[in-house]
């Protein structure tokens, strides 16, 4: 099993936006972690797309179990099913998820607040990639 911290912003909404991801193995060593700029989106667009490429990177791994955590409560429970997407854009993003959920023997997603230490980091990932591109905390 792999567990994965997620984690998108923006500066504004929609504005510049980044996304991060981390992965950790069983026993809490980080497998791999990466962020990147993607362009003007809203917050909630870049926090769902950071658990896309977030799973992308997983099934690099060949990995059937996975347990995803996110800070966003909202993508969190539109993603488990547990609320439904009314808007469309939120729509297709949590049909993606629907649909890279099918591709693991098991999969979970939860929300988990900021302090913790994980969900930092990778909080710490989106700042820095949106901090490199120029746009600083306001």
């Amino acid at each position: 099993m792999l567990i994965l911290y997620t984690d998108g912003g923006a500066r504004g909404n929609p504005g510049p936006a980044a996304i991060a991801y981390a992965i950790f193995d069983s026993t809490g060593k980080v497998l791999g972690k990466g962020a990147k700029f993607i362009g003007e989106r809203t917050n909630n667009e870049a926090e769902y797309e950071a658990v896309l490429w977030g799973l992308e990177k997983v099934r690099e791994r060949s990995c059937d179990v996975v347990r995803v955590i996110t800070d966003s409560e909202l993508v969190a429970r539109q993603a488990s099913g547990e609320y439904r997407a009314r808007d469309p854009r939120m729509k297709q993003y949590a049909d993606k998820v629907a649909i890279n959920r099918r591709l693991f023997d098991a999969f979970e997603i939860a929300h988990s607040r900021r302090d913790d230490e994980r969900v930092a980091l990778v909080d710490a990932l989106v700042n820095a990639e949106l901090e490199k591109r120029g746009h600083p905390k306001k």
